[in-house]
């Protein structure tokens, strides 16, 4: 059965998100944002300042090796990414960095999540019709106000549809498996590496798995016939994750172990 989008699980505020990070893209803005639109998945030419979005790096057999926030504010770019992607993230784009004589450099703000129904572009990464999702950057002494769990940011992301990976995630899935392909993924820009393959399974439409977030109850314990992606968060009486199953078996699926799918 099909319930509302965020089942009464969400609550507005903020929290320091303390697993991520900012990277600094030093150089030329110009050359950074054409440095970076020759990695990313997504289409860094549609930033305007102050504002975000969801994006990827893939290896050349268009499997996903990090995902990031990139983040345009006062004329930089900064990269937002798991503390265990950003080895990764720098080893591989660093070598071509040097072409470009650009540079990167770990910040100390703190990163802030914040969930709200208001309408804010500022570091806004993706929103839908109850509430969006943003960062903000911001000094040590910086103190929050109406603060909210762990639990509630990432379910609040789940809902949307959107997977954070880290460490052992890298090198494991291409971007229609975990839903980068409607979040992270330009299909209109030019290449990046693992471009070819990322499109061909798009439009050949190969897949006969989807990307899908259920709500389950506390008793639930997983399935042979569900592959969880990221992890399982407890909240309240329930559990909410994100899964990759058959597209022609969804219903049994939801029926068998009384799960929900977020839509």
């Amino acid at each position: 059965m099909k319930k509302d989008r965020h089942n009464n699980l969400i609550r507005f505020g903020s929290l320091e998100i303390s697993e991520l990070m900012a990277l600094s893209v030093i150089g030329e803005l110009k050359k950074v944002e054409e440095f970076l639109q020759g990695q990313a998945t997504s289409d860094i030419s549609l930033l305007s300042n102050n504002n975000c979005q969801l994006s990827s790096i893939c290896n050349h057999k268009g499997q996903v090796l990090a995902d990031f926030i990139v983040y345009k504010i006062n004329e930089e770019f900064k990269i937002i990414i798991n503390k265990n992607l950003k080895d990764t993230f720098i080893n591989e784009l660093k070598p071509f960095a040097q072409f470009s004589s650009i540079e990167f450099k770990a910040g100390t703000e703190k990163i802030i999540g914040n969930i709200s129904d208001q309408k804010d572009s500022s570091g806004v990464y993706n929103f839908n019709d109850e509430y969006q999702l943003k960062i903000e950057l911001k000094p040590d002494t910086y103190v929050l106000k109406n603060e909210i769990t762990a639990e509630e940011w990432a379910v609040a992301n789940k809902f949307q549809g959107i997977l954070f990976l880290d460490k052992e995630d890298i090198e494991k899935y291409r971007p229609l498996e975990i839903n980068f392909d409607k979040l992270r993924v330009s299909f209109d820009k030019g290449c990046y590496r693992g471009q070819e393959i990322v499109a061909r399974m798009k439009y050949l439409g190969i897949d006969r798995r989807k990307f899908c977030t259920f709500i389950a109850k506390n008793v639930f314990k997983g399935s042979s016939d569900i592959k969880i992606l990221g992890k399982i968060v407890k909240i309240g009486n329930k559990k909410v994750f994100n899964a990759i199953v058959k597209k022609d078996l969804i219903s049994q699926i939801l029926k068998l172990h009384d799960l929900e799918e977020v839509i």
